[in-house]
């Protein structure tokens, strides 16, 4: 019986350690720091060549994507396909204000576009990793817009890096199994580190929304 007894409790012990470690193993201080340095990106107007969801709004289209601050002054990166032919840009930040922003300059073949809010006030803004130095298996966090609902925070691993998918120039993709769905588009790809690595781009699958 004492065996037994002594059995159980290390058992028990047992479980309760590993349940502590996974108590403290969370992406909630992360998410915290990183979440005020997203935007909301919704456009107004003619946006054809935009692959993502398109809702009327005054007789118009609304396109809604993601961003993310490079610098404290306004200047916001997010995909071309966000903003492009877009009569209007509206950005939301995580503070649930909304501004107009203005392109300062795209690059149709890496998907990428750099627009900017005019106002006096300093921005929260992401540090810039290396996304040569990551290794599959890695963990990531993608934050987002999926949908419209802001916001939105997933986490996961890095699946595959320099995947092509057939879709232009420079198709060096870093696959990860995070959600991503559409409005995720122009987001950013962090690393543990808080650090961007990547920008949630394309989805690659069968239904349009994340597999």
């Amino acid at each position: 019986m004492k065996k037994i007894i002594l059995g159980f409790i290390i058992l028990c012990a047992s479980f309760s350690a590993k349940a502590q470690d996974m108590r403290m193993f969370s992406f909630a201080d992360l998410s915290e720091k990183l979440l005020p340095t997203v935007v909301n990106i919704s456009t107004v107007g003619n946006n054809e060549e935009s692959s993502e969801e398109f809702l009327p709004e005054n007789n118009g289209n609304i396109s809604l994507g993601s961003g993310f601050f490079i610098d404290e002054s306004g200047y916001i990166v997010t995909n071309n396909h966000v903003i492009s032919g877009a009569e209007k840009i509206l950005v939301t930040t995580a503070n649930d204000k909304t501004y107009e922003a203005k392109v300062k300059g795209v690059d149709t073949k890496t998907d990428l576009a750099l627009i900017k809010i005019e106002d006096s006030i300093l921005f929260p803004y992401v540090k810039l990793g290396d996304s040569d130095i990551i290794r599959i298996g890695d963990w990531i966090l993608a934050i987002g817009n999926p949908f419209g609902l802001g916001g939105s925070v997933t986490a996961g691993i890095i699946s595959a890096k320099s995947r092509d998918i057939e879709s232009g120039s420079y198709d060096n993709f870093i696959q990860t199994d995070a959600s991503i769905n559409q409005g995720n588009s122009g987001g950013p790809m962090f690393n543990i580190d808080g650090e961007v690595i990547g920008i949630n781009t394309a989805i690659y699958s069968t239904s349009g929304g994340n597999m």
